[in-house]
């Protein structure tokens, strides 16, 4: 291939690399699912809430402070409205502008050739619940209205309480448990031991289980710990009555076989003995 044959190839090459990069480029922008065009930007966020297991603990108070400036000039009116909304229970809302104390209502109005800075704040108190919340809950969202709504900032998280997670703790160390007690009684009957016994408990132990789930379900998460808790107790016994009976099998399958050697050894001295006598040997 000469130079110049070369210098097309290559340059053919790369125009098709370049239109695959300009594909996938697009391609990832989708992906990224990049939010509505925002007339004002987040510059701070303060959230304080107490914890367990990194969410929100039921009851506790709740305090979100954000600051919000650069607003877009570029506007029609040159104004628009933040609505507020909260899950939190009976949320209190504030907002001074440019450091100035106002009224905060929703929709608040604002005049974006005034205004250089929004701090929003809202204290209140995470929602009781019975059981961990299977969405996250709406601490805080804002959105900026001007002709349609456009998100500005929601903040989310579950809630839940240290009885909750204690119980769910519970019930996934039982369910372990009766795995561990399900595992040696296989195993204890593939040897042909009688697993009744052990069999019985780790039937209570799955029955318990289960229960601590339907209370669990029913918003009883005292009583889902309770019943989980016997599941683990259960399941410890099933384990240990199928060792026991196992154990007591090997031992008396050793006992039988130190019995047939002893057997087997006093046959043999015996034999011995009566050749012995034969041939004029004592």
């Amino acid at each position: 291939m000469t130079w110049k044959k070369k210098t097309v190839f290559f340059l053919i090459l790369a125009f098709f690399l370049m239109q695959i990069c300009m594909s996938a480029g697009v391609i990832a922008k989708g992906q990224v699912n990049l939010p509505e065009s925002k007339f004002v930007e987040v510059t701070s966020e303060h959230v304080h809430y107490d914890k367990v297991n990194g969410m929100v603990k039921n009851g506790s108070k709740v305090s979100i402070e954000i600051v919000l400036s650069n607003f877009s000039k570029e506007i029609e009116g040159k104004k628009s409205e933040l609505i507020f909304y909260s899950d939190l229970e009976e949320p209190v809302w504030g907002i001074s502008i440019d450091g100035m104390p106002k009224e905060c209502r929703s929709p608040f109005m604002i005049d974006h050739t005034k205004v250089s800075e929004a701090r929003i704040t809202v204290t209140g108190e995470a929602p009781e619940v019975k059981k961990r919340t299977e969405e996250k809950v709406i601490l805080l969202n804002i959105t900026q209205k001007i002709k349609e709504e456009y998100p500005v900032i929601c903040i989310k998280e579950y809630v839940t309480s240290e009885i909750i997670e204690d119980a769910l703790s519970a019930w996934y160390k039982a369910e372990g448990e009766i795995k561990k007690a399900n595992w040696t009684i296989a195993n204890a009957t593939k040897a042909g031991v009688n697993v009744e016994a052990a069999q019985t408990s780790l039937d209570l132990a799955k029955e318990h289980l289960n229960n601590s789930l339907g209370c669990y379900n029913e918003g009883r998460p005292e009583k889902a710990l309770e019943e989980a808790q016997k599941a683990s107790d259960y399941a410890k016994i099933a384990e240990e009555k199928a060792e026991s009976v196992a154990g007591y099998a090997k031992s008396k399958n050793y006992g039988i076989l130190a019995a047939v050697v002893i057997i087997a050894v006093v046959a043999f001295v015996f034999l011995i003995r009566q050749r012995r006598r034969k041939r004029g040997i004592y």
